[in-house]
């Protein structure tokens, strides 16, 4: 009996008794999806340990409208198209002289964009750009993907459904085996999808995370002489159907895109701070 008892420690050292399956390894059918629709607002964020990572909110509108605007740590895009075949506006945020510099370049350098605006605040460089619509399937959709998609590392145990509620997903803590294994803990929250698809209407998700973590003894090492565990948080909401969308208050009139606001534009943007048209 000693002998089974030892030889049991001593495995559960070297590999935990039972893995669980990320909702990635379910079967394409299976795994969370966003709303195929031509109508409908969605937001997300991504934050770790307290830090926003990602963060975007977006519109699109039957008529081919569409808005977005992502947050990617200190540079923060927006983006907006009328209608499905007008222009594409582009407002894109970024700090530093030399990286606002880098842009300047590439916009002069593309007979496809034209500089339209600017305004500088302190460190920060706005640049808004025009350029035509090439007639791609707006990005929205595929933005709100990642956040979709960042759910499916973590497993889920779906709580039951109704016809009115949708279907409630919890997150299950526990070993995973990925590129490296590793292990969630404290998982808590939810994800709603539609009740008769894998549409992911609305999520709430947070647990910590410990990589590598293939053995308990390895468990006990990272957490001992590394910064891990880990904290995610993702929320997300996708709502289709009666979606309203304004051009954005950046987005200039066609009577201030003149040649001349143009050229005294690409002059004295990186040095000047320019008052948005009416």
């Amino acid at each position: 009996m000693l002998a089974v008892v030892c030889f049991s420690l001593v495995l559960s050292a070297v590999y935990p008794f039972t893995m669980t399956e990320p909702h990635a390894a379910n079967t394409p059918s299976d795994r969370f999806t966003v709303g195929e629709t031509d109508e409908f607002s969605a937001t997300g964020s991504l934050v770790v340990d307290g830090q926003v990572r990602l963060a975007f909110d977006g519109v699109v509108t039957a008529d081919g409208a569409w808005y977005q605007r992502v947050v990617d740590g200190d540079v923060v895009a927006a983006a907006y198209q009328p209608n499905a075949t007008g222009p594409v506006y582009r407002k894109r945020t970024i700090e530093g002289s030399d990286t606002a510099e880098q842009q300047r370049e590439l916009i002069a350098e593309d007979e496809d964009r034209v500089l339209v605006g600017s305004d500088r605040d302190g460190d920060s460089v706005a640049v808004i750009v025009k350029e035509n619509g090439t007639g791609v399937t707006q990005p929205v959709s595929g933005t709100a993907s990642v956040f979709v998609n960042n759910l499916a590392v973590a497993g889920y145990e779906a709580e039951g459904s109704d016809s009115s509620d949708g279907t409630v997903y919890k997150p299950r803590s526990g070993w995973y085996d990925g590129r490296e294994p590793y292990r969630v803990t404290d998982a808590s929250g939810e994800v709603r999808t539609d009740a008769n698809s894998h549409v992911v209407t609305s999520a709430n998700v947070s647990w910590d995370t410990t990589e590598p973590a293939g053995t308990y003894a390895e468990y006990v090492l990272v957490r001992s002489f590394s910064d891990e565990p880990t904290t995610y948080r993702i929320t997300f909401e996708f709502e289709s159907g009666d979606a309203n969308l304004e051009r954005p208050p950046w987005v200039r009139s066609n009577r201030s895109h003149s040649q001349g606001v143009i050229e005294d534009l690409s002059r004295d943007y990186f040095t000047t701070s320019q008052p948005d048209q009416p």
